[in-house]
């Protein structure tokens, strides 16, 4: 058996990683996401990353693999607005902020943009001046996988 020279191996890892790094740096900076005053979105309250996950299947092809995604309501059970969802690396919106999201008219928002979920982030939701927080660091972004299902909606 002949050993490849490892020249060759360190050569073939880094065009993977060069392949790999642009097709990251492709998605950044062609993200979709939510917008206030969209309609485009549906299925509210349903857990988004069912459909819209790494599987490949029609939702993704057609709009995206969400990142992270979910469902705003306000106290009368209404979708939510415009409420602007962040991401923290802290509790209580502390340290660097990860990621802002506002919902569209159908009280979902979504991203394709990677999120680096490393060590955890505290998600927060705003509607005018007031905003809830929610603890301890959550790792994922399937939002209506909980809320809705096995603890509250994401009511405000």
């Amino acid at each position: 058996m002949k050993k490849i020279p490892l020249k060759i191996i360190v050569t073939l890892v880094l065009l993977v990683a060069l392949e790999a790094c642009s097709h990251y740096e492709q998605l950044q900076k062609d993200s979709v996401e939510s917008i206030a005053g969209d309609d485009e979105s549906h299925n509210s309250g349903e857990n988004c990353g069912s459909c819209h996950n790494q599987n490949g299947n029609e939702a993704v092809r057609e709009a995206g693999w969400w990142t992270v995604s979910g469902t705003v309501y306000n106290d009368n059970n209404k979708v939510e607005k415009n409420a602007v969802i962040e991401l923290w690396e802290k509790p209580n919106k502390g340290g660097r902020l990860i990621k802002r999201l506002v919902s569209d008219d159908k009280g979902n928002f979504y991203t394709n943009q990677i999120i680096d979920f490393n060590g955890g982030c505290y998600p927060s939701i705003t509607v005018g001046s007031s905003y809830i927080t929610m603890e301890p660091a959550y790792s994922g972004g399937s939002c209506n996988s909980c809320h809705g299902v096995t603890t509250n909606k994401l009511k405000f």
